[in-house]
């Protein structure tokens, strides 16, 4: 295991996955998942996933840089509840990135059970002006070598039913 800033954990020899207990507050009375909650946890993995494979605090990224990283689309299958007590694994790939965006896909599972399948557009935003901002070469290199070193996998992709 490897410390990125903020004491973000992670395995370098394995995509970018991210833990979270299902607590009281994530689910409905019936005790799963409200699925809103999903969309907050996916800009925590991302959040996490630049604060430690990718080297870049994201806390001064958005602080003293005025750089943030809005979605500018999201999609999400869900295939199965997440339910209280559990223990969702959200795991993060770069399917593609530009000159300010990127395109990640977001895998939940428990216990190696796929629970749900998202893709997300995510672009690097200037706070001052709104407008795109290019990733420097640094950061461009890290994205290149996680998505070289973590191809995405060609299941599951979101998909709508007919």
């Amino acid at each position: 295991m490897q410390k990125g800033f903020a004491m973000v954990e992670y395995d370098p020899d394995k995509p970018f996955i991210r833990h979270f207990p299902i607590r009281f507050t994530h689910t409905d009375p019936a005790g799963f998942v409200f699925f809103p909650r999903s969309f907050e946890m996916f800009p925590a993995v991302a959040e996490d996933w630049f604060s430690g494979p990718l080297g870049v605090r994201f806390a001064d990224m958005v602080m003293l840089s005025r750089v943030g990283q809005p979605t500018a689309y999201i999609e999400c299958q869900f295939i199965k509840p997440c339910i209280l007590g559990e223990r969702l694994g959200l795991t993060i790939y770069l399917e593609r990135f530009g000159t300010s965006s990127l395109d990640v896909r977001f895998i939940g599972s428990i216990d190696g059970e796929l629970r749900l399948a998202a893709r997300s557009v995510q672009v690097l935003l200037s706070m001052k002006t709104g407008r795109p901002v290019p990733f420097d070469d640094k950061l461009r290199e890290r994205l290149q070598a996680y998505q070289d070193k973590f191809p995405v996998p060609d299941e599951p992709t979101p998909k709508r039913r007919k």
